[in-house]
């Protein structure tokens, strides 16, 4: 069996010091080690193996609570092993959703036991593989948020490795600060800042000082002076989200830092330079606006090196599952609430939902949804109306054609998205979503091949 990760989770280092001390004896090898706070940013599909909670107060028992509750909303595959210290309060509320629940240093023995049942040979959790491409990178974030972008995964690696202008078109609130965001964070520049310019937020008299700084006393009010985000992002990314609402002249000047990196402040004769890589995000195509004569030729060209589309949500059935489980995660920290799980009916329900405002009225609806629920489970009478009401007005374009391709289109669509479902509520074992589906492994891997869903994740096809 391949080996699996291992995290020890535990704010009180005495605690951590003495369960390392025994596994490193027993098992052979240090586990890694981190505390509440910074373990929620490695959540995620990669995770293959053992969370190892480990609570010595009442404030740690709470903090466990929460990330239980988190994990089992986000259907996430990591087994849970409560490791408890002697004044940690009694968790009896949590006993159907862990592998083991083991007194600490009482049951030391049968926790070794556990790993080694489980994971086989122990490797870190957290630990960073030196040899992991920024493709494995970019496919964890993905499968978590936005598995339907898994096939640009290549492209987007490129870009993300290469300092090349790179373009994202959608409609608003489809993912695409989001997207720039992963682009910078798997970059070499992942260290330096991100800074995003909503240029339709900006008026035009300040969308240039917004950009290159001004002097004092340049306009009426600047009393101070002031850089800009082309500075300010030093060598790191700045976003340029909107930037169909500039006009033509603020479209000049940002042409001209593209291609020579100079720029001077709003009153200022001194040339500056730009290091900061740059993204742009565009809610309307710029090719028609090109031929409309709204958007300068030469700029589009300039931006137009990498370019990548984002469908909107209602185009992504497959996305909106994670997407939700991900939010009521979030929220239900946010609001102290009890939620373990969201029921089917209503899962159902915000799929088969329109969303014409995308991922932001997602987001929306779910916070109201949760601020709303009682009880373990999301279920359909929390969420809006407009989603308990709605009704699809009009059949799909790839139903309502007769021709066998569109017919073979939608088959394949349906099946896609049902596959994915299953891959991502079984951890992405492909021996249980096979036995789930019931079709045989050599089957699934066809079709995951077929509809882009391969991952290439240590541990998980022997899960």
């Amino acid at each position: 069996m391949s080996s699996s990760r291992v995290a020890l989770v535990t704010d009180d280092q005495n605690l951590a010091g003495t369960i390392q001390t025994h596994l490193k004896k027993n098992l052979g090898q240090q586990v890694f080690q981190c505390n509440y706070a910074s373990v929620r940013t490695h959540l995620g599909q990669e995770t293959d193996g053992l969370l190892l909670l480990a609570a010595s107060s009442e404030i740690d028992s709470l903090q466990i609570l929460r990330l239980v509750r988190e994990i089992y909303i986000r259907k996430l595959p990591p087994i849970i092993l409560i490791v408890s210290g002697e004044s940690a309060r009694p968790m009896i509320e949590l006993d159907q959703y862990v592998a083991h629940f083991i007194r600490w240093p009482h049951d030391a023995a049968q926790l070794t036991k556990a790993i080694r049942e489980r994971v086989g040979r122990v490797r870190d959790f957290l630990a960073t593989d030196e040899n992991e491409t920024i493709e494995e990178v970019m496919s964890r974030q993905l499968t978590t948020q936005t598995p339907s972008l898994l096939p640009l995964v290549e492209r987007l690696a490129l870009a993300a490795a290469h300092d090349v202008t790179v373009l994202l078109t959608g409609e608003t609130g489809t993912g695409k600060t989001y997207l720039a965001r992963l682009i910078h964070d798997c970059s070499p520049r992942r260290e330096h800042p991100f800074l995003t310019v909503p240029c339709g937020a900006q008026p035009a008299n300040l969308i240039e000082s917004a950009f290159f700084g001004h002097s004092k006393g340049a306009f009426t009010g600047a009393d101070k002076a002031k850089i800009g985000k082309f500075e300010a992002a030093g060598h790191g990314t700045i976003l340029l989200d909107e930037i169909d609402t500039l006009g033509m002249e603020q479209q000049a000047g940002l042409l001209r830092v593209i291609e020579t990196g100079e720029f001077e402040q709003v009153g200022s004769n001194e040339t500056r330079h730009c290091n900061a890589r740059i993204i742009v995000a565009s809610n309307w195509d710029l090719e028609e606006a090109v031929s409309a004569n709204k958007f300068r030729q030469d700029l589009y060209y300039r931006l137009n090196v990498m370019s990548y589309h984002l469908p909107p949500l209602r185009e992504r059935v497959q996305d909106i599952a994670p997407l939700t489980r991900a939010l009521v995660a979030r929220f239900n920290t946010k609001f102290n609430k009890e939620l373990f799980d969201i029921s089917l009916p209503a899962l159902d329900a915000i799929e088969s939902y329109s969303w014409p405002g995308n991922i932001r009225q997602l987001e929306n609806f779910i916070q109201q949804a949760v601020l709303v629920s009682s009880g373990s489970e999301l279920l359909p009478e929390h969420l809006p109306q407009q989603i308990r009401e709605f009704r699809p007005n009009r059949v799909p374009v790839a139903t309502r054609s007769i021709g066998n391709e569109s017919l073979s289109h939608n088959r394949d669509q349906v099946e896609r998205n049902i596959i994915q479902r299953t891959l991502v509520n079984n951890g992405y074992s492909r021996v249980h979503t096979a036995n789930a589906l019931g079709i045989s492994r050599v089957t699934l891997y066809k079709k995951m091949k077929k509809y882009g869903l391969m991952r290439s994740v240590n541990g998980l096809e022997e899960a």
